[in-house]
């Protein structure tokens, strides 16, 4: 019953995604060239997407976003047309994904700021564009390992420009520790918090990659600037990018020898101690279960559980106006702040798509841990180690998105997308 119902379907969708591609053929037959190692789409995704991360918040708009992602689909289309290539079947990121893109167009409807939401929902298609292109365009081992580095690059890079605005005395931000108002890295991505989540979301696949240097020398290279964005996570105090890299560490110890989770939990103990007192009180304030020491994480999900109980079935619609309009009837008045969202990725999806949206969004957010499982078994000892990593950095993100909604901010919602489609690149059993 199942079948009948998805093969028609992907095949509407391969239709779909074949479409702009014969529109270009007769402009684009033969008039592509590989640059090097890699097609020109693929450059343009590997080398845009660095470059998107390091421009500073201040130089930056979200629509630059949705103009690079709409000229690599149409760069990719033009490769795909002038090599006489059919593009890849956008049916293959899942169902989860469309039935969740579609909520976010259908909640707009219902929404009471429409614009507002169809602007996130704006931002989400563009997320998933770039997924959709990871996942086409950097399947093979080479490709996949370019545009691995060119984000290690964009790593390293906001780390540099985060430490030398963090010690100049210029940071925007600060978090009180005790008496005091510790100022935070927050690097090219506005606030410490997505810092951080992009440094714990980036962080495995550039240990993976700087591991899998052939030079022994370029390996010791590569693993000592990747202390820079380590001491810059580490100065973002942002317990969402501690926790989510510590759930990623785990992982990997756990793929390299599950021994090594105790004596790995003992020197992180006893490293906490070496570090220094601010980031000792900071990451203890972890331990106190309270509203002081959650900012108010506590008080804001108990009211939100009112708004999920008036809202469950449709949601509120997308974007800080809908979630706003529908907290103020919930909210007791005892936060200090006025919240933007939930602060917590899972039940934010909940309140604005609905439960329709809600599940669809777990089908795919969690459910491509089991797909790379499988494949990694599928894969030789020597490649499964990428996918080992992708599965960290996706599992980091899951746990992170427990206290904080980790796509509230574009870049890091695109960051998760092309990181995501490399996880699909990865898992295809499709013939190139």
């Amino acid at each position: 019953m199942l079948d009948r119902i998805r093969i028609p379907v992907e095949r509407v969708f391969g239709a779909l995604s074949a479409f702009p591609a014969r529109l270009l053929m007769p402009l684009a037959a033969g008039k592509s060239r590989r640059l090097g190692p890699l097609w020109p789409h693929q450059w343009f995704l590997a080398v845009g997407a660095a470059v998107m991360f390091c421009v500073p918040h201040a130089y930056w708009n979200n629509l630059y976003g949705v103009l690079f992602a709409a000229a690599a689909l149409v760069l990719y289309w033009w490769d795909c047309a002038a090599r006489g290539v059919r593009p890849w079947n956008c049916a293959g990121l899942g169902g989860g994904v469309w039935l969740f893109l579609l909520m976010c167009l259908l909640c707009t409807l219902w929404a009471v700021y429409r614009a507002a939401s169809l602007r996130v929902a704006v931002f989400y298609f563009t997320g998933f564009a770039l997924a959709y292109l990871a996942a086409a365009a950097f399947r093979e081992k080479e490709a996949a390992d370019t545009l691995t580095a060119a984000l290690c690059a964009a790593l390293v890079f906001t780390a540099v420009y985060g430490l030398a605005v963090y010690f100049t005395g210029e940071s925007a931000y600060t978090v009180p520790i005790g008496e005091r108002l510790v100022p935070r890295l927050c690097s090219t991505l506005e606030h410490a918090i997505n810092y951080g989540e992009f440094c714990a979301l980036l962080l495995p696949p550039a240990l993976i990659w700087a591991l899998r240097r052939r030079s022994r020398g370029a390996r010791w290279a590569f693993l000592l600037l990747l202390l820079l964005p380590c001491a810059a996570l580490i100065l973002t105090y942002s317990r969402t990018g501690w926790i989510a890299l510590g759930a990623a560490a785990l992982v990997l110890l756990w793929h390299r020898d599950k021994r090594l989770l105790i004596p790995a939990a003992v020197l992180a103990a006893v490293g906490l101690f070496l570090l220094p007192g601010d980031v000792q009180a900071r990451f203890l304030s972890m331990l106190h279960p309270s509203d002081v020491s959650s900012s108010g994480r506590f008080t804001l999900w108990g009211e939100c559980l009112g708004i999920l109980r008036k809202h469950w079935l449709l949601g509120v619609g997308l974007g800080q106006e809908n979630f706003y309009n529908a907290y103020l009837p919930f909210s007791t008045g005892t936060l200090d702040f006025q919240p933007p969202h939930s602060n917590m990725g899972y039940l934010e999806i909940f309140l604005s798509t609905g439960i329709v949206g809600f599940l669809s969004f777990l089908l795919f957010f969690l459910g491509i841990f089991p797909r790379l499982r499988r494949a990694a078994r599928q894969t030789d000892a020597e490649n499964r180690w990428p996918l080992y990593a992708l599965s960290a950095s996706l599992a980091g993100a899951a746990v992170g998105s427990i206290p904080e909604y980790i796509w509230f901010y574009p870049r890091i919602l695109f960051a998760w997308c092309i990181v995501f489609g490399l996880a699909q690149a990865g898992t295809r059993t499709d013939p190139e």
